[in-house]
């Protein structure tokens, strides 16, 4: 059996109603027909002129099913590819009525006229049936990309295929393999042996999470690279599923399974092995002469097995305290007349710009290799957030957006417990679908430079194929949405199409796929004395049984069943008192309980001042976050704290009414492995006239939860906490301002 045959059962989805177009993405135009085409147990296709890639991919999706004739005559042919020298390069319409014709104007618009038509057969009574209506379609950007990261987990040629299959199947046109990174080195590179003999396996892997300590580590030796023959394998592939492949070759960072193999390219030149843990090291690329030609040569193997126009460099997280205090780097950066490491670094980058060049190639890497100035002929792929995108965009520099809020799948998708181990951040399907690549910022004259965008898949947490389908889809279709589609439906009307169609066809060909959608979704609100409790799920038919007790006590009335329009109200209780509820919902559809416990405090509910904004990223749910009862949780997941970035972070809480003080205690996240430090200091002030503000108390931070004692009374009171300057050198983020993580102020008045 061919790889991936089992996709040709998306023909057997069972006959149902088409109210909806069933397509994803959805094409341009949509006509529905009334009925269907029945073309019984055979088909004859005329295919004269269909390109050979087509053609072969529409045999292997249905020759298992029924017969398939080959004509190149239209008189009897039930299907007709037409080929036509009009409209755009991408462009494929469909008529499906007596008969099917369609029309193509290349071999991209034939392969996606093909996946169209896959989607669009059922089976009815033992024939094949297609529902008649009109389709016209092309695709909105011409960058729709998926990355997979092998180098921190490896994933043989059959998964990597079958990604690359996946992926075009929702008409993905670029695959972004990222071959190398400090854990391993992926590719065969001839003249440099070492580089897979050592620099492709690790000794050790960690167990959990990098911000558990003390670590653990599986000491099982793991590892692996492709040959230069299995990676033409998989560019033909990726060719024949019209998919582009796009090498990435990390510099001058992320080298550490490089100079594992050859440490005469580093600074120091000390011999260091292949880390099994994850983060961002010191030690990179020297920039001398000798390592520009290493990497050169290395280059120009790698642009030999990859037909593609962008070859990607990285560019990301190098830390420059090895170049500041090197000999030959700091030669480097006199001869050149480079005020500093950055620019250091921008001259590295163009070295290989250059290079790329004279082999017919361009550079394209993350938004770093801006810093410095950016090299002459690079494309900027933009992941920490917007601005680098726009930037290189008004530069009149080529963009690919994948801004981590919206398009890295390593992030959790629900902020449920059941979730497998991920690096942090949420990420659910909704917030997918509201991407877009062009940002609102950009200029319209500049719009041009935006080429598409892509979703990351970095892989420290992501040890098994099925582990990587799982964070892929659906999040992967639904960003299909926004890459693809000029309009797109509503996320309602998308959920209510995947649902009918698309669930099948994942299901069917044994995807690995999250059902987080079906998790019920806690909304909180505030109420004059508290907080507004509803559950709600996928739609307005589900309900749920909702059960609530005491937290170690008994059942507080037994249960309720609640949908979407149904509510539960958490009062504050009296001055110096809290009380602890636990919340069961039963989500039937997953066969498993979601449980929440509320503290219910004196400032439940409070309004809160944001003076310093939450990044978006970390901004779930509004102020409301910092006096909602749900105390932040570990693994952070980010749907339950507030992010802020900046060197200072400003919050008024309104009391309603003058209260005597007694405590305050405000949670923190300290998980330094992801740049989130505990502040500094906090400083309590009370107002004592309007916006006129006094300070009560000021104190270091020990711990999460830091417990301040208080005294006096106030109406309203103002927090100020201060980080860290920066983070220290030897760290993760090194040079950073930290993040703080704040979630519940739990505030205690006197009785």
């Amino acid at each position: 059996m061919k790889l991936l045959s089992l996709y040709t059962i998306i023909l057997l989805l069972s006959n149902i109603g088409f109210t909806q177009c069933p397509v994803l993405p959805t094409p341009l135009v949509y006509q529905d027909i009334s009925g269907e085409l029945i073309l019984g147990k055979s088909i004859s296709i005329n295919s004269k002129g269909l390109p050979i890639s087509a053609r072969q991919f529409l045999l292997d999706k249905l020759s298992a099913l029924y017969t398939i004739q080959f004509t190149e005559s239209s008189d009897f042919a039930q299907l007709n590819f037409v080929s036509i020298n009009q409209g755009a390069s991408h462009e494929y319409s469909m008529n499906i009525d007596k008969e099917i014709v369609v029309t193509y104007n290349s071999s991209e618009s034939a392969f996606y006229a093909v996946v169209t038509l896959i989607q669009l057969f059922s089976e009815n009574n033992g024939d094949v049936v297609i529902k008649k209506c009109f389709i016209q379609d092309e695709p909105a950007f011409a960058w729709r990309g998926l990355h997979l990261d092998v180098s921190r987990h490896f994933y043989t040629v059959a998964e990597v295929k079958r990604f690359i299959d996946l992926m075009s199947l929702y008409k993905f046109n670029k695959f972004h393999w990222h071959l190398t990174d400090d854990q391993g080195w992926r590719i065969e590179i001839k003249k440099y042996p070492l580089l897979t003999e050592v620099g492709g396996y690790r000794d050790s892997t960690l167990i959990g999470h990098y911000n558990d300590k003390p670590w653990k580590f599986d000491v099982n030796r793991t590892g692996g690279f492709y040959t230069q023959e299995e990676i033409k394998e998989v560019v033909a592939f990726a060719k024949s599923r019209n998919v582009e492949v796009i090498p990435e070759i990390e510099m001058p960072g992320h080298s550490r399974a490089a100079l594992a193999a050859y440490p005469e390219f580093s600074c120091t030149e000390n011999q260091l092995g292949v880390p099994g843990y994850w983060g961002v090291f010191e030690d990179i690329y020297c920039s001398k002469a000798e390592t520009v030609e290493f990497l050169q040569d290395v280059l120009a193997e790698v642009v030999e097995l990859f037909p593609s126009q962008y070859i990607h460099i990285g560019g990301d997280e190098a830390p420059k305290n090895k170049w500041e205090n090197c000999i030959k780097c700091q030669k480097v950066m006199k001869k050149n007349n480079l005020k500093d490491a950055h620019a250091l670094q921008s001259y590295f980058i163009q070295s290989m710009d250059d290079f790329l060049s004279q082999k017919g190639k361009k550079l394209i890497g993350w938004d770093e290799i801006l810093e410095g100035g950016l090299s002459t002929n690079a494309a900027v792929m933009s992941w920490r957030g917007e601005q680098g995108g726009i930037d290189a965009a008004n530069m009149h520099h080529n963009v690919v957006m994948s801004p981590t809020n919206y398009c890295y799948f390593d992030y959790y998708q629900s902020g449920n417990s059941t979730e497998p181990l991920a690096i942090g951040g949420f990420l659910p399907l909704s917030k997918v679908y509201e991407f877009s690549p062009i940002p609102n910022e950009l200029p319209l004259e500049n719009h041009k430079y935006i080429l598409g965008g892509q979703a990351n898949v970095w892989t420290e947490y992501i040890s098994n194929f099925k582990h990587v389908e799982y964070m892929v889809y659906p999040r992967a279709i639904g960003l299909s949405q926004n890459l693809w589609s000029e309009t797109k439906p509503s996320y309602d009307e998308f959920l209510k199409v995947f649902r009918r169609y698309h669930e099948p066809f994942l299901e069917r060909l044994n995807v690995n796929y999250s059902k987080s959608i079906y998790l019920p979704t806690i909304t909180l609100t505030r109420i004059l004395d508290g907080v507004k409790f509803n559950v709600k799920g996928i739609d307005e038919q589900q309900v749920y049984d909702v059960f609530t007790k005491e937290k170690g006590g008994l059942s507080m009335g037994g249960g309720h069943v609640m949908g979407w329009n149904d509510s539960l109200y958490f009062e504050r209780p009296p001055d110096g008192k809290q009380q602890h509820i636990q919340v069961n919902i039963s989500a039937p559809t997953l066969n498993q309980d979601v449980a929440t416990t509320f503290c219910l405090h004196n400032g439940l509910g409070l309004h809160i001042e944001l003076i310093t904004p939450p990044h978006p990223k970390y901004n779930h749910n509004g102020s409301l976050t910092l006096v909602d009862g749900v105390k932040g949780k570990r693994p952070w997941k980010g749907d339950d704290w507030l992010g802020f970035n900046q060197n200072k972070v400003e919050i008024i809480v309104d009391l309603r009414e003058e209260k005597s003080l007694k405590d305050i205690t405000v949670g923190f996240l300290d998980a330094k492995g992801s740049w989130i430090y505990l502040p500094e200091t906090i400083e309590i002030y009370a107002e004592k006239k309007p916006n006129e503000w006094e300070l009560i108390r000021k104190t270091e931070i020990q711990e999460e939860n830091q417990k301040i004692e208080l005294s006096g009374k106030a109406s309203r009171i103002k927090i100020i906490t201060l980080p860290i300057v920066k983070i220290p050198s030897g760290e993760e983020g090194a040079g950073n301002i930290p993040w703080t993580f704040i979630d519940e102020i739990i505030l205690n008045f006197a009785e």
